[in-house]
C-alpha cells in the first residue's frame, strides 16, 4: 500500500528537521531566528508587515521575532520616510554573513539530497516542491 501524499511530507520534513537543527546548534541560532534568516535578502529592505507573512507570523509574533534579530545584531531596522506607521528591516553585515554561512551549509544538504540524480530528475523534485509550496 502506497503511502498518502501528507505522511510522505510528514518523512520528508521529520529528515530535513534534522538536518535544520544540526546548522542551527553549529551557528548558535534559534529555530525563529533561523526561519527569519532565510526569509531576508541580502540587498533590499522589507517592510513588518512582509516580515510576518513569510514567517507565517501574527504581526505581534514578528515583531517579537524581530526584536529578537535587532538585539542578536542580525538585523536594523528604521521608520519609512513615506509612512511613519511602517518599519523597514535590512539585514546588517553581521546578519548577511551569518545568512551566507546558513546557505552555505544548505548547500551541502542539498548535494547530499541531488547525490544519484540527473539533472532532469533534480529539476522534477525541485518544481514539485515549488508547486507544492505554492498549493499549500
Amino acid at each position: 500500500m502506497s503511502r498518502r501524499l501528507f505522511e510522505l511530507i510528514l518523512a520528508v520534513r521529520r529528515k530535513c528537521q534534522g538536518s535544520e537543527e544540526r546548522i542551527q546548534r553549529e551557528l548558535g541560532l534559534s529555530p525563529a531566528e533561523f526561519n527569519a534568516l532565510t526569509v531576508m535578502d541580502d540587498a533590499r529592505e522589507i517592510t513588518g508587515c512582509e516580515f510576518a507573512e513569510e514567517m507565517v507570523l501574527s504581526p505581534s509574533r514578528g515583531s517579537r521575532v524581530l526584536d529578537r534579530l535587532v538585539t542578536d545584531g542580525y538585523v536594523k531596522t528604521r521608520v519609512s520616510s513615506q509612512d511613519r506607521r511602517t518599519v523597514l528591516i535590512s539585514l546588517t553585515p553581521k546578519g548577511r554573513k551569518i545568512r551566507l554561512k546558513m546557505f552555505d551549509h544548505m548547500k551541502d544538504c542539498e548535494s547530499r539530497i541531488c547525490s544519484g540524480l540527473d539533472a532532469g530528475r533534480v529539476s522534477q523534485v525541485r518544481d514539485a516542491l515549488e508547486w507544492l509550496e505554492a498549493a499549500l
